[in-house]
């Protein structure tokens, strides 16, 4: 599990939707849909991405918390 509204929050802080994301990452509305609800796991290359658009200390607040929502 990860924390969905610390990604989102973070996204937003840095001008990005998840579509905006999605685009990013090469992967479909449907794909991103899938991970932001957790019916599917977001891979490492994935995390990767996202931690060079917000960084990597909310990077692993967001994926590697012991305490998510």
């Amino acid at each position: 599990m990860y924390d969905k509204k610390l990604l989102k929050a973070e996204l937003i802080l840095h001008g990005y939707t998840f579509r905006k994301l999605a685009e990013l990452l090469k992967i479909s509305s449907g794909t991103i849909s899938k991970k932001v609800n957790s019916v599917s796991e977001w891979t490492l290359s994935e995390i990767q991405s996202i931690s060079l658009l917000i960084g990597p200390e909310k990077v692993l607040s967001i994926f590697f918390a012991n305490n998510v929502s």
